[in-house]
C-alpha cells in the first residue's frame, strides 16, 4: 500500500472526503464518477480534537506518507494559509516527498507551492497538476511495480512499424546492460579506494600509538578515529546509493527483456531466490556495506581505549 497525505483547506474538506479520498480507495466519488477497483493508497488523516498538536501530527504523517497531494481550491492561496497548507507543503519538500497537485478549477498557484531552482534560480513550481485519474494512475502503477519506458512516438506507431524498431531496442538493451556493468566496476574502484585510505588511516593509528605519549597520543588517534569514522560513513552512503542505482537498471532492464524472446536476467533472478535450493542469496551491497562498518566498529574501539587509558 502506498501511504498517501493530503493537504487542502477548510472549505476543500467535503471535497477530498466525498471525491478524491474515496476515488484513490478505488471507490465510486460523491459524483458517482467509479475509480479503478483496484486499491492501493492507504489515506493518512490528521487526528481531530487535537488541534494544538497538529503541526506534530500532520509532520509524523507527512514522514510517514510516500505520495503527499496538494488540492489547490479557491481560498489556497489566502495568506492564513501559508502557516497552514504552506508549512505543510515544506515539510514534505524537506523530507523529498512525492509531491502532486490537483487544482479545483483554473485556480491562481499559491506562493509557497514555488520554490527557487538552485541551477537556474528561477522559480519554479514543486509539482504539476495532474488530474485525480492521472495521481490514482501513478499509484497503482508504482504499487505495481510498472513503470513506462517507452517514448509516446514508439507507443503511437502501429504494430508492423514497431516491429521494424527491434534491432534499436536490441542495441538499448545492449547499451543500458553494459552501462550496468560499468557501475559495477566503478563501485569495485569506490571500494578499493576506501580500503586503501582506511588501511593507511589504521597503519598510521598503530604508528602513533607506538611513538607517542600521553595526552598527545590520546588527541592524535581521537582525531584519526573520527575522521576514519567520517570517512566510512561517506563510503556506506556510496555503496548505498550506487546498490539503489543498479537495482534501478536491473528493473529496466527487465522491462526491456519482456519485448524480447527471452528473459535471462529475470530467469537468474528467480533461480538465485528459488527457496527450493535451501540456499540464502545475500546481495553483494549487502556484504560490501558489511567493511565500512567493521572499519567504524575499529576506530570506535581504538578511541574508546584510548579514552580509558588516558582517564584512568
Amino acid at each position: 500500500m502506498v501511504n498517501v497525505f493530503i493537504i487542502h483547506s477548510g472549505k476543500d474538506y467535503q471535497y477530498v472526503k466525498n471525491n478524491v479520498e474515496p476515488y484513490l480507495m478505488g471507490k465510486k466519488d460523491n459524483s458517482g464518477v467509479a475509480a479503478d477497483l483496484e486499491c492501493n493508497a492507504n489515506i493518512l488523516t490528521l487526528q481531530s480534537g487535537k488541534q494544538s498538536n497538529w503541526k506534530k501530527d500532520a509532520r509524523k504523517k507527512i514522514k510517514m506518507a510516500q505520495v503527499v497531494i496538494v488540492v489547490i481550491g479557491s481560498d489556497s492561496s489566502e495568506a492564513s494559509k501559508t502557516d497552514t497548507m504552506g508549512w505543510e507543503v515544506r515539510q514534505a519538500f524537506k523530507r523529498n516527498k512525492q509531491i502532486m497537485m490537483i487544482n479545483r478549477a483554473s485556480y491562481a498557484i499559491p506562493e509557497y507551492m514555488y520554490i527557487i531552482d538552485r541551477f537556474t534560480s528561477q522559480k519554479k513550481v514543486v509539482a504539476k497538476q495532474q488530474s485525480l485519474k492521472e495521481i490514482k494512475k501513478r499509484i497503482d502503477d508504482y504499487a505495481n511495480g510498472r513503470y513506462h519506458i517507452f517514448s509516446q512516438q514508439y507507443e503511437s506507431m502501429k504494430l508492423d512499424d514497431q516491429l521494424a524498431q527491434k534491432s534499436e531496442l536490441v542495441d538499448q538493451y545492449k547499451m543500458f546492460q553494459r552501462s550496468s556493468e560499468d557501475l559495477v566496476s566503478r563501485r569495485q574502484s569506490v571500494n578499493s579506494f576506501y580500503i586503501s585510505v582506511n588501511s593507511a588511516l589504521v597503519s598510521l593509528v598503530g604508528i602513533v600509538i607506538g611513538l607517542t605519549d600521553m595526552p598527545t597520543k590520546f588527541y592524535a588517534l581521537l582525531f584519526m578515529c573520527i575522521t576514519g569514522i567520517i570517512l566510512d560513513f561517506s563510503w556506506f552512503q556510496i555503496l548505498d546509493s550506487y546498490g539503489i542505482l543498479n537495482a534501478a537498471k536491473m528493473k529496466v532492464i527487465n522491462m526491456l527483456e519482456e519485448q524480447l524472446p527471452v528473459t535471462l536476467y529475470e530467469a537468474e533472478w528467480n533461480v538465485m531466490s528459488d527457496k527450493l535450493n535451501n540456499k540464502k542469496y545475500v546481495s553483494f551491497t549487502s556484504s560490501e556495506k558489511r567493511v565500512p562498518i567493521v572499519f567504524a566498529l575499529i576506530y570506535l574501539i581504538i578511541a574508546s581505549v584510548a579514552s580509558c587509558i588516558l582517564f584512568l
